[in-house]
Formats: C-alpha cells, sequence, structure tokens
C-alpha cells in the first residue's frame, strides 16, 4: 500500500537548479554547524538548563555565528546553575569554539563570573572547560564579594563543585575592616568562607603587620590566622611565633608556640 500526502499530491514536484542546490546545501550545512555549536555551548555549565541571549536580552545575531573554523558569539550571556542549585552567570566580550570539537573549551574574552551571593570575577581572558567544570582567568584578575573583601592577581581557576577560585600571581587582598594583605597564592572557598594565603604571607592591620608561611581568614569568625615563622610588628614592639591569631572586630592579637617577644 501506497501513503499519500493530500497537500502535496498531484502537485508536480520541482526540480532544483544547480545554484538552487548549492543554496540548499549551503543553508543545511550553516543549520547543522549553528545547532551543533548551540548544543556545545550549552554544555558550558552542564547544570541546569543554560540560556543563551544577547546583552540587554536581545536576540542572538545569527549571521556570523560560524566564523572559518570556529563557533563565535559575541557580547555571550551563559546563565545557569551549579550542582548544588545555586545561580551563576558569565559574560564575556566573545565567546569562541572550535567546530570539531563539541565538548572542547570555550574562549572568553574580558570574562565576567557572577555567582548568587554576589560574588563577581573578572580578567582579560578567561577559558571554560566543559569536562573538568573549571574557569580559568588570565590577566588583571579581580575577584570581589558583596561583603566588600576584594583580592586581585594574573591568573585564577574557579571549580564549581565545590565552589573554590585560586589566584596567583602577585596575590592582594584587601577586608573591609582596613586591613590588606599580599601573598604568592590565595584560595577563596565559598562554601567555608574562609579565604587561604599561600607562600609569604603578610598582612597588615591597623597597629602593625604580621608575616607567616601561611595565613587564612575565617569570613564567619572574622579570624586572621598565621602558621610558620610568624612574625609580628606592632607599636607594642616585635614577637615572632608559631602561630598566631588576630580578632579583626575585637583587634586583639593571640599568639602561640614557641613565643619571643620584644616590647618597646
Amino acid at each position: 500500500m501506497t501513503a499519500t500526502h493530500p497537500i502535496s499530491a498531484g502537485l508536480p514536484r520541482q526540480r532544483l537548479t544547480p545554484q538552487d542546490a548549492r543554496r540548499r546545501t549551503i543553508r543545511v550545512k550553516t543549520t547543522r554547524l549553528v545547532f551543533l555549536g548551540g548544543a556545545a555551548l550549552s554544555t558550558l555549565l552542564l547544570v541546569g538548563s543554560v540560556i543563551l541571549r544577547g546583552v540587554q536580552g536581545a536576540a542572538i545575531d545569527t549571521t556570523n555565528l560560524v566564523q572559518n573554523d570556529q563557533y563565535v558569539m559575541e557580547s555571550p550571556e551563559f546563565v545557569g546553575n551549579t550542582k548544588d542549585g545555586k545561580r551563576l552567570k558569565v559574560k564575556g566580550v566573545k565567546a569562541t569554539r572550535s567546530v570539531a570539537d563539541p565538548i572542547g573549551p570555550v574562549r572568553l574574552e574580558k570574562p565576567r563570573m557572577e555567582t548568587a551571593d554576589g560574588s563577581v570575577a573578572v580578567a582579560e581572558d578567561g577559558v571554560w572547560s566543559p569536562t573538568n567544570q573549571t574557569l580559568s582567568l588570565k590577566g588583571n584578575v579581580v575577584f570581589t564579594r558583596k561583603g566588600g573583601e576584594r583580592a586581585t592577581g594574573q591568573s585564577a581557576i574557579w571549580t564549581a563543585d565545590p565552589s573554590i577560585l585560586t589566584l596567583e600571581g602577585g596575590v592582594q587582598v584587601n577586608l573591609p575592616t582596613g586591613e590588606t594583605a599580599t601573598a604568592q597564592s590565595l584560595s577563596w572557598n565559598e562554601t567555608t568562607m574562609v579565604v587561604s594565603l599561600a607562600g609569604a604571607a603578610r598582612v597588615a592591620f591597623k597597629d602593625g603587620e604580621a608575616t607567616s608561611d601561611q595565613a587564612s581568614f575565617d569570613q564567619k569568625t572574622r579570624i586572621l590566622t598565621g602558621n610558620g615563622t610568624a612574625r609580628i610588628v606592632s607599636q607594642l614592639g616585635t614577637s615572632s611565633a608559631d602561630r598566631y591569631e588576630y580578632n579583626t572586630v575585637s583587634r586583639r592579637l593571640r599568639l602561640s608556640g614557641k613565643v619571643v617577644a620584644k616590647l618597646n
């Protein structure tokens, strides 16, 4: 039995000219590439639904989505959820990905990441890895939090699960209570609310400064802790110890382990 289609039955089949056939082939190929590119970018966050839209909610201009062997999007905005259900947004001036690698890295120009709790990270360049769920940032990285904390460095990597930002290269930290810190690297854990400094950690506070091999700041207790060859210089004198604890609220300093103090 032969199936019939009422709409097309009895109508002569239209023959395509060679030029029409080439145009149709180009349209099909372009549609396929755009679809594959959209599918790849939709895995940007790998969790939750991802919404791709232009700046200020404008429609995406699909004219130049495929350029040479790259999938290109101008003024991209990627919105989704992390594994723990928190909203995450990543913006950029431009996003590119190889057409040949549907699940490959997405390169971003002038990336800007915004987390649900108000944290923001910006840089000159960035690379999102769908496989590892990491965002790598390079060039003048600036990380700020809603509470007023600010950290800068030359490179950083953010992991989605758990939510941790690791900053390296001339790291500087400014706390809203007035303390500043420098170190070789920094780890900012959004889950535990702890900032860890490693490599020649130096913290300057109101009445002096403290240096140690490592240091950490608990955003919940507001206590700054230094470990390993700690040296504290204040208006009272110079002290050394294995460990120090400084309460940024009460301004109290506590030393422990091989304490040596020289008072003025």
